[in-house]
């Protein structure tokens, strides 16, 4: 059976954020408020607002793009009416979105009143707006709407690049198959209708909660529905309902207590380690799965799935996406059969403005415990470099490192600078 939320009134700018619509406005009439829906349609490539056909490659049969992976989001360069270039992230549970600073940059005239409901269940107000032209790459939208959203420092900073703009998404797939090949850090284009899928991978039928993709796969054997969520770093998200109906905290006892990060601040949930997830004839073992670590507290903002798929386990597949034909197609990548969860320091952090990382989680029994770290501690050097500059991607890859890598760190407790030396280790067993 198809679930059907009937009711609610909550559109998805991201897989992590729900649109609350609270106003409406006629001139955006793509953003008008509607029920989520479990549904094994796929969208159509024609203008929302028409049967105006709004997209296209400008030269050749597709456009490959280039991509950088950071911190495992995929950040791709767009121009918008004709500006730019502005990165944002793409994400295939997200819409199109740019913050208010690129709006007022750009002079976008925003429209209507909504809240965005993060992945900790925190209201954040947005409007809307519509952008004339947006390109990446050879490939053009027009006339495309757009949600204003202010983001924290600690989702949009780059370090000394420039800040993330917004994220691109559900927009960009209606109307073009994909290709993500992490190996190679490209996006591939083509126009669905033009689409043929012709490569060795293995198709996975794919349905929608809202304008969100999603695919059956089975996490310790449970068959499930699972969002796939280019924007999630991690590797598997379980609901907590998921979690409960079939034991699995239990089975796989004990769970580490952990952060996970909203648009509106963090939110506890709990990391274990399951014995294997299976998605298209693959089976990735041991996978590290977080989940909320209360009911009703954080997670996944739908109710009609099971859990959500991200970075650390997507990577392993060159992924092509195709909506107009309803289905997704995983070929084995070189980084297929890469341990999840693995090599890392074993806190949380947050950028703070001016002065380095702010130190949110030390989890207990990992190198950061064992050498005394401490939640509030100011993290302002890694190995001699000055943490102030530095963007996310760039401390988590100098704090996941081969187990055994040392790391010198200076920190500022209490207002005084202290040096501390960890050597890595895996924080799940």
């Amino acid at each position: 059976m198809v679930p059907n939320l009937t009711g609610r009134r909550c559109r998805g700018i991201s897989a992590g954020l729900l649109i609350c619509i609270t106003a409406a406005f006629a001139s955006n009439r793509s953003w008008s408020a509607e029920p989520y829906q479990l549904i094994p349609t796929g969208p159509a490539v024609a203008s929302e607002a028409g049967s105006v056909v709004d997209f296209r490659i400008i030269s050749g049969s597709e456009a490959v793009v280039p991509v950088s992976v950071e911190a495992g989001a995929v950040i791709v360069d767009v121009t918008i009416n004709g500006r730019g270039p502005f990165p944002v992230m793409f994400d295939t549970g997200a819409q199109n979105a740019v913050t208010p600073e690129i709006a007022a940059a750009l002079g976008l005239k925003t429209e209507g009143i909504g809240t965005v409901l993060d992945s900790g269940g925190v209201g954040l107000p947005i409007t809307f707006t519509r952008v004339k032209v947006m390109r990446l790459g050879e490939a053009e939208m027009a006339d495309q709407p757009f949600a204003v959203a202010a983001l924290p420092p600690y989702l949009t900073d780059r370090g000394s690049r420039p800040a993330l703009a917004g994220f691109i998404g559900y927009e960009l797939l209606a109307r073009f198959a994909v290709r993500l090949d992490y190996d190679r850090s490209t996006l591939t284009l083509k126009a669905g209708s033009d689409f043929r899928y012709d490569g060795t991978g293995v198709r996975v039928p794919l349905v929608f909660t809202g304008k969100t993709p999603v695919v059956p796969a089975a996490a310790d054997g449970i068959a499930g529905m699972f969002v796939v969520d280019t924007g999630s770093s991690g590797a598997l998200t379980l609901r907590r309902e998921f979690v409960e109906d079939h034991g699995l905290e239990a089975r796989h006892a004990p769970a580490v207590r952990i952060k996970s990060i909203g648009a509106t601040g963090p939110f506890e949930t709990s990391l274990m380690r399951l014995d294997r997830f299976d998605i298209a004839d693959s089976r990735i073992d041991r996978p590290a799965t977080r989940f909320p670590s209360t009911a009703g507290k954080g997670g996944l903002p739908f109710t009609d799935v099971d859990g959500s798929i991200g970075y650390e386990i997507l990577r392993q597949f060159v992924i092509t996406i195709d909506y107009q034909h309803r289905e997704l197609w995983f070929e084995p990548s070189r980084a297929f059969g890469t341990r999840t969860g693995q090599g890392s320091a074993g806190f949380q952090a947050v950028k703070i403005e001016r002065a380095g990382f702010k130190i949110i989680t030390v989890l207990p029994n990992t190198a950061a415990a064992e050498a005394g770290l401490r939640d509030g501690d100011v993290l302002t050097e890694i190995d001699g470099r000055s943490t102030a500059p530095m963007s996310v991607n760039e401390l988590v890859g100098l704090i996941r490192q081969p187990i055994g890598t040392l790391i010198h760190l200076n920190i500022i407790r209490d207002g005084v600078r202290r040096p501390v030396t960890l050597t890595l280790k895996d924080v799940l067993p």
